[in-house]
């Protein structure tokens, strides 16, 4: 192997170590709230994979799944998980925004919501949202399932 590709090969290496360090350091926020009679449970994750052999999620259907080389590049995944008489919820049209509170106040911003669910485990883990970039501050998130009046809620990152 020559130098240039050892180099080359070292610098891939380095490059996705430091994302790995970076999105395994991502915080992780779950809260839960009525709509109507579905449970919504908002989590904010570490960015999860859509594309490979090692494929976290599943995508089922809606907006298009943020990858992993997608720019901005996304550190976090915005989800909300429902649930309606104590089952998941496959099937909803869900609507989700967010805006930064601070450090700097933004408006609403709409994520696009690709219903997906964890590769191999089935639709029992069906939720509805998308990877997206979010850095430290506070932030809310609106979410609106269905017909049911929106519920909002406040989370901060930290980290």
């Amino acid at each position: 192997m020559t130098r240039r590709k050892i180099l080359i090969s070292l610098m891939a290496v380095s490059l996705g170590f430091f994302f790995l360090i970076n999105v395994a350091n991502a915080q992780v926020v779950s809260k839960t709230k009525m709509a109507g009679k579905v449970s919504v449970t908002m989590k904010v994750l570490p960015a999860e994979t859509f594309e490979g052999a090692g494929a976290e999620m599943k995508w089922d259907g809606g907006a298009s799944a943020v990858t992993m080389n997608s720019a901005p590049k996304p550190n976090h995944h915005l989800v909300a998980f429902l649930k309606e008489g104590g089952k998941p919820v496959e099937n909803a049209s869900v609507m989700i925004s967010y805006r930064e509170l601070s450090p700097k106040r933004s408006d609403w911003t709409s994520l696009p919501v690709c219903r997906m669910h964890v590769a191999g485990k089935g639709m029992d883990t069906a939720h509805f949202g998308n990877n997206l970039q979010l850095e430290k501050g506070e932030y809310e998130a609106r979410i609106t399932v269905n017909k049911n009046p929106a519920v909002t809620f406040h989370f901060e990152l930290t980290k």
